[in-house]
C-alpha cells in the first residue's frame, strides 16, 4: 500500500507543479503599462503613460499621466474580467465594463467589444521597484 502511495505522489507532484506555476502566470494583480492599443484594427498613436493597478482585494485604479483617471473594483476568473463600480473624481459611477484577458507571463492582452467598437489593449506587467 505504501508503494502504491509513493507512486500516487510521485505522479501528482507534476501535475500541482503545473497547475500553480499556471495560476501565478494568469495573476493579474500588479502593475500593469499600456503598451499598445488599437482600435477597429487601428492603432492608436501618442499615447499618454497609462497604467491600471490591480490589488489582491479586488479593487484598482486606472492612472494616466500620474493623475488618478478613476477607481473601480474587479472580478477576473483567468478568462474574462469585469470592472465594476468605476468612480471618477467627480463622484460619477459607471455600471461596468466586459473584456476577455490573456496573461502569459508579463504581457496581457485585453480584448474588449462595446456599441460595435473593438478595442484591443497590449499590457506589460512593471516590475516593482
Amino acid at each position: 500500500m505504501k508503494k502504491y502511495l509513493a507512486i500516487l505522489l510521485i505522479m501528482l507532484c507534476p501535475v500541482f507543479m503545473l497547475l500553480t506555476s499556471c495560476s501565478d502566470n494568469q495573476s493579474i494583480v500588479g502593475t500593469w503599462k499600456i503598451t499598445e492599443c488599437t482600435v477597429n484594427g487601428e492603432p492608436l498613436v501618442d499615447m499618454n503613460d497609462c497604467y491600471f493597478y490591480f490589488y489582491e482585494d479586488n479593487t484598482g485604479k486606472k492612472v494616466i499621466l500620474e493623475e488618478l483617471q478613476f477607481t473601480y473594483e474587479y472580478s477576473y476568473d483567468g478568462v474574462t474580467c469585469v470592472l465594476f463600480n468605476i468612480t471618477y473624481d467627480d463622484g460619477t459611477v459607471e455600471a461596468g465594463t466586459y473584456s476577455e484577458m490573456q496573461v502569459k507571463g508579463d504581457t496581457m492582452t485585453v480584448t474588449a467589444n462595446e456599441n460595435g467598437v473593438t478595442e484591443v489593449v497590449m499590457l506589460k506587467r512593471q516590475k516593482e521597484s
